[in-house]
């Protein structure tokens, strides 16, 4: 079940851009973007899937750090990166948003820019997840734009979504997939919609695919670009599927203040087993005050 990784598509030239079309009242979303991974990345069954969940974040260590903003989390299937996944999602019990902006690359369709689906809501086994009208606000202006395209088979935003229905109240979800696009730019929009009732979460993996002791290095190079908010490294060093998510969510750290830690690394062979070839994964807490 489930997988260490994919891979991400090639450029291809920016798509015309559209405007968020106007939603009606309505009792119950008509329009679902229905999930496309389970039953492999994770359970299909929901009784399964939040045993499943529950029990990583159970098992997951609760730190004691006030402030927190945002996350850094993996996003393989939960037999490889879970409990990774978990000592970042963990942080979250107790704490209350109202929204929740996800940040996922593209592994299988190549655009420009940040695609919005064009839903009301995004359902897992578990349940429905409404929009959040900040993405119809996003979708204004470039580089954000309507295409659910890029949401329809993607792993690495859908995975993300069990966790936080597990440890978060109620939300109402920003769910954005990347394309090609100047991270800078993403930041400074998603600045203007920072406040205290709003987290983020910036999914990626870390290197593919290397011999363990290889991965561990490669994967030390990359933490510490985002630990200690290196733009440059993370550019020109870090080996990650997820890295324009996670330039995003570097960038607006800088702009914001925010601090880091690490909370978890380990790589598919910590979990799995086969050190041959491995998939790294790390858990990243962003916070507005020390933790």
């Amino acid at each position: 079940m489930g997988s260490l990784a994919c891979s991400r598509p090639s450029p291809a030239p920016e798509p015309a851009h559209e405007a968020m079309p106007q939603s009606t009242p309505q009792t119950v979303p008509q329009r679902v973007r229905e999930p496309a991974v389970a039953g492999g990345f994770y359970p299909d069954d929901p009784n399964v899937l939040r045993a499943q969940v529950d029990g990583l974040i159970s098992q997951a260590k609760a730190r004691n750090i006030r402030g927190l903003r945002a996350l850094v989390c993996p996003h393989a299937g939960y037999q490889y990166s879970g409990p990774i996944a978990a000592s970042g999602f963990k942080q979250l019990v107790g704490l209350k948003f109202d929204r929740v902006v996800v940040m996922a690359p593209s592994h299988h369709v190549p655009f420009a820019g940040v695609a919005i689906p064009d839903v009301d809501a995004l359902r897992t086994p578990i349940g429905l997840i409404p929009m959040s009208d900040v993405a119809r606000k996003l979708a204004a202006e470039r580089p954000f734009l309507v295409d659910s395209v890029p949401h329809a088979k993607e792993h690495a935003l859908e995975v993300e979504l069990p966790f936080l229905q597990r440890v978060l109240d109620r939300f109402e979800l920003v769910p954005l997939v990347f394309g090609e696009v100047d991270e800078a730019e993403v930041a400074r929009r998603l600045n203007e919609f920072v406040d205290a009732r709003t987290f983020f979460v910036a999914s990626s993996d870390l290197s593919h695919y290397y011999p363990y002791e290889t991965a561990q290095r490669l994967d030390r190079a990359t933490v510490d670009a985002i630990v200690n908010l290196d733009i440059d490294a993370l550019v020109k060093k870090g080996q990650a599927c997820g890295k324009s998510p996670v330039l995003a969510l570097v960038h607006l750290a800088r702009l914001r203040g925010w601090k880091t830690l690490l909370l978890d690394y380990r790589n598919s062979g910590d979990t799995a087993g086969d050190r041959s070839r491995v998939v790294g994964y790390a858990a990243i807490a962003f916070l507005d005050s020390p933790g």
